[in-house]
């Protein structure tokens, strides 16, 4: 009987609107496979990032994106980085719930950005953006700060750096 141990920070139990990208790396070849969320989206609620990523190893097929898409996930070790854009507020959650979509877009595409030369990266969810109106695209754009989009670009590339 081995005995483990792991920290949980206190801001990862915070209920904040967030987007999220876990690394698993493979510890038999070393290649990393990328995956991008985020928390406090579609539906009413938002449950703190700590409980989100415990979704991902769910044997709980609905919630488990990373269990269900990685063949054997007990052979992966994982990190998750994350960003943070304020306080979830019940009564705010249809204002902002349009901003964590694109936010998720954004940050989905920045990834793709800069994977595009790497070999031993693998991107589980690519956004593929297709069927989106020019309208829809500059509906969107005016969703986010330009200090949110270079958030969101040092968040990927911090990512695919790891």
């Amino acid at each position: 009987m081995e005995i483990f141990e792991f920290e949980i920070p206190s801001h990862t139990t915070r209920r904040e609107w967030a987007v999220y990208v876990i690394i698993a790396t493979c510890k038999e070849t070393n290649i990393k496979t990328l995956y991008v969320g985020k928390v406090g989206d579609n539906r009413a609620g938002c449950n703190p990032i700590i409980s989100r990523i415990g979704n991902h190893f769910s044997h709980n097929k609905i919630h488990s994106q990373m269990r269900t898409k990685i063949v054997h996930p007990t052979k992966y070790d994982y990190r998750v980085l994350y960003s943070t854009f304020g306080e979830y507020i019940e009564e705010n959650h249809l204002d902002f719930r349009d901003k964590v979509n694109e936010l998720e877009r954004k940050l989905n595409t920045y990834i793709q950005e800069n994977i595009k030369t790497s070999k031993n990266i693998t991107f589980l969810n690519p956004y593929k953006g297709v069927g989106v109106s020019k309208k829809k695209e500059s509906e969107r754009f005016v969703l986010l700060t330009e200090e949110e989009r270079n958030s969101l670009k040092n968040l990927a590339k911090r990512a695919v750096d790891i």
